[in-house]
């Protein structure tokens, strides 16, 4: 089986049925503000499938912002236990799901496994929901990506005309073993159903708004000294929220917190936005300046990350571009470039 139909009636005796066995993590209301965060939920009614993507991605799932790696009493050393346990992460959208792939490059495919973040890929099945109604900030289809795009998920939902119905497809051998399980829930696929999906997803693609990254790396490498970057960096504040926010950032910080004899091994997530990020122990700093710092962030997405990766880092979610508090744009900064003769 690798495509069935769920009923809405059904929905909520499913999510009872994988709480058994395993944790369950969807987009709920942040009581602090109203955004929607991914949180652990327990029925139907505490999820929030809003066009608008959650305010931090699922990354922090896998990739916690602060994280023990050891811990040590004077000399002696002891490992952390690794993360252990199921839990299933539902409501995913694709521009999320796909930026997994790139920290499963990071973190896994490196030739330096992360055993952290490895065992929670392991243990997770990812629930990816196709977007019908992208938001105006949003361009995954600019970088490759789609609003039923399936790359990083196990399966991926869609909403049909059949009222509160979801066609769920599998992705992975993961996927497959969810609709095998939990079979009775599931419904058949007919074609008219297939056929509105093929509709549903050309029509959101058709609602995005393309962004030409045709030859952006090439006008990017050619313009790292332009005085561009003086000018777009003017009303930047380095605050850290682009890189806080986005999906596929994975810079971090190691730091020994020490009370006495005992002490821990942390890691936390950092950001090249910051002024001290490259500071070295001999006092010099090779990107003192905000310029410096901002054309690290754009370089590396849409140029480094192309050679030794082969593909930009950057799903298109708009986090950046709604988050940040002086309205700087990222498409209008790749745009710039473009432009540049």
């Amino acid at each position: 089986m690798d495509k069935a139909l769920l009923e809405r009636k059904n929905l909520d005796a499913l999510l009872v049925a994988i709480r058994k066995v395993a944790k369950l993590f969807a987009p709920a209301r942040d009581g602090r503000d109203g955004e929607t965060a991914f949180s652990p939920v327990e029925s139907t009614a505490e999820i929030h499938l809003e066009p608008v993507n959650t305010r931090l991605s699922a990354k922090g799932l896998f990739f916690p912002q602060r994280e023990t790696l050891m811990r040590f009493s004077g000399s002696a050393l002891s490992d952390v236990t690794l993360p252990t346990g199921a839990f299933v992460v539902f409501g995913v959208r694709p521009c999320d799901a796909r930026s997994l792939t790139w920290l499963d490059c990071v973190f896994i495919g490196g030739g330096q496994e992360d055993p952290y973040f490895q065992e929670r890929r392991k243990s997770a099945v990812v629930i990816a929901m196709a977007c019908d109604q992208p938001c105006a900030s949003c361009f995954c289809t600019s970088v490759g990506g789609s609003p039923y795009g399936s790359e990083g998920a196990d399966l991926l939902a869609s909403a049909t005309g059949k009222e509160g119905a979801l066609l769920f497809e599998a992705h992975s051998d993961k996927g497959g073993e969810f609709l095998r399980t939990y079979a009775d829930f599931f419904a058949a696929v007919d074609g008219d159903t297939l056929k509105e999906r093929d509709e549903r997803a050309a029509a959101a693609k058709r609602r995005m708004k393309a962004l030409d990254c045709a030859d952006l790396k090439e006008k990017l490498d050619a313009g790292i000294d332009s005085p561009l970057w003086d000018t777009l960096t003017k009303t930047c504040l380095g605050c850290g929220v682009c890189a806080y926010l986005c999906p596929v950032c994975h810079c971090f910080d190691i730091t020994d917190e020490k009370r006495g004899a005992e002490g821990v091994r942390v890691r936390s997530w950092d950001s090249c936005q910051f002024p001290r990020f490259t500071l070295h122990a001999s006092g010099h700093n090779p990107r003192p300046l905000k310029k410096a710092r901002m054309r690290q962030r754009i370089m590396h997405k849409f140029s480094y990350a192309v050679e030794t990766a082969g593909t930009v880092f950057c799903s298109g979610c708009g986090r950046c571009v709604r988050a940040c508090p002086v309205n700087l744009d990222i498409r209008r900064i790749l745009a710039a470039f473009k432009d540049l003769q």
